[in-house]
Formats: C-alpha cells, structure tokens, sequence
C-alpha cells in the first residue's frame, strides 16, 4: 500500500515538472519574435547633403548606430556635410546597425601647384581638374607661341609650379597669340635688379629668359644685371650705335650679380653678318 502511495506522488511530480517544461517553451517560443522582433526592420534614411550632427541625431533616433568611416574634400559640396553612406538609404536593417558614413572636409587639403608653362589650353585645363583646381579666366598675349600658356597666375600674381595652395583654388592663365612677326626694340635692363627687370619687359609682353648668377648671389631676384642677351644696343661698321630688335614676346637672357654693375660694363657689341641695328 505505501509503495503505491509513492509510486503516485512520484508519477504526480513528474507530471507538474512536464507541465511546467511545456508551459515554460511554449511561453519562450511565443515571446521569441517579439524578443527577436523576426520580421521586423527599420528603413535606413537618406542623410546625403546633411550636416553630419543633424544626420547622426537622425540616425540615432530610429536606433542606428552612425559611424564616421571617411573624410574627402568637394568644393561644390558644403563642409563637414554627408558625401556618401553605407548601407544606401532605403536598405532594410535590424536595430543598432551600423551606417558608415563619408563626410566632406572642412578645411581644403594643399596641394601643390602643377606648372601649366607650355600646355595648350584645353590640356591645361584637364591638368587643373586633375589636381582638384579650377580654371578662372584666360587672356592672350603678344608671345611667340601660339595658344600655349605663357603665364599661370593666383590673381593678380603669377604662381610659381611647386607652390603649395588649396585645393579648389582658381587659376587664371596668359595665353600666346603667337604674334611672333611683330617686332620691338631691345628693352635695356643693364643695372635693374631681376624682380624689377622681369615687371619691367613683362609690361612689353616679354619675359626673362635664362638666369645666369655670379658665385655670390644668393637670392636672384634681388641681384643686379650686369649682362643680357640680346643686348639693347649693337655698333654697325660705321661706329654707328644703334638699337637691337627683337620679336614681341621673346626672351632675353641675363646675368646677375651681388653687385650693381659699374656704368658701361656692357658695351654694345658690334655688329655681324645678322645685325640690323637702328641709327640713333
């Protein structure tokens, strides 16, 4: 009799424990899609062309978890605004996923200025795009070439190739008309120091050509001239002094030293077989 008490009371827990493991998975299964939310997704915004706290304070709010992955530089595009985003807007994704996003500089980075010299026009153009900068105006020039560039300016200065600048910077640039028929006199530019000599012939439509320094000179544009080619002045047969010509938009090479040059020092030469002096 009491074994068969027990045996009940045993088979009796045996079944609670059963009911409650039953009860126990079906309240887990059933509350599993709610915990997991299967099924459920959150659309991802479009933030592009934002600035990059309100996108993260957009991001945020639906659950999302932004990232700064990236930074570049657009000129066209407003600073510290959303360039690009992963995953695209529209995409499905569960709670607390992560978006990637690119974001446009700030600051420009520098680079360094190409030398455009020589280039024609449209390929000069391509060069400037390459480097991130843009083209502003072009305007022709007397020069013996025609439509390259002569002169590759930051306003109203020229820039010299190397010069490190901001990306997006615009460049403007002097173009050749290839009038090399037109002819001039021979600036004299004997005694000038190089910078005021190069402004000087630059007003002609001229340019320096070759530098050459003296052992002493240490910054050449504060040297002095003490010998060009061509010379501003030749002497034909007859003793005559007369004036060098030379074609609009050409060179004249120098030679510069600490020291201005004692007056004379460059006498006219005298003249050769191609000489064309013009009497005083």
């Amino acid at each position: 009799m009491g074994n068969t008490k027990n045996i009940k009371s045993i088979l009796l827990n045996l079944a609670i424990i059963i009911a409650l493991a039953v009860l126990i998975l079906f309240i887990f299964f059933s509350s599993l899609k709610s915990i997991t939310r299967h099924g459920e997704s959150i659309s991802v915004p479009d933030v592009t062309g934002m600035s990059s706290s309100a996108a993260m304070t957009k991001i945020s709010a639906l659950g999302l978890q932004p990232v700064i992955l990236d930074t570049v530089f657009y000129d066209t595009l407003a600073p510290l605004s959303i360039v690009t985003q992963t995953p695209a807007a529209s995409s499905k994704v569960k709670e607390d996923h992560i978006i990637y996003l690119t974001i446009n500089r700030a600051v420009p980075p520098t680079i360094q200025m190409p030398n455009l010299v020589g280039y024609s026009l449209n390929s000069a153009s391509l060069l400037l795009k390459s480097f991130g900068l843009h083209l502003g105006t072009h305007t022709y020039t007397a020069n013996l070439v025609k439509d390259a560039v002569v002169k590759q300016m930051l306003g109203d200065r020229e820039i010299v190739a190397g010069t490190r600048i901001p990306m997006g910077t615009t460049i403007d640039l002097i173009i050749g008309d290839g009038s090399g028929s037109q002819m001039m006199s021979v600036p004299d530019i004997i005694g000038m120091q190089l910078s005021e000599a190069k402004d000087y012939i630059s007003s002609m439509n001229c340019s320096i050509g070759a530098v050459t320094p003296d052992i002493d000179v240490q910054h050449a544009d504060s040297a002095y001239i003490y010998k060009q080619n061509p010379a501003s002045t030749i002497i034909n047969e007859q003793g005559q002094t007369g004036h060098v010509r030379m074609k609009i938009g050409g060179t004249i090479d120098v030679w510069v030293s600490s020291q201005p040059p004692a007056p004379g020092s460059q006498p006219p030469p005298p003249s050769g077989p191609a000489a064309a002096p013009t009497p005083r």
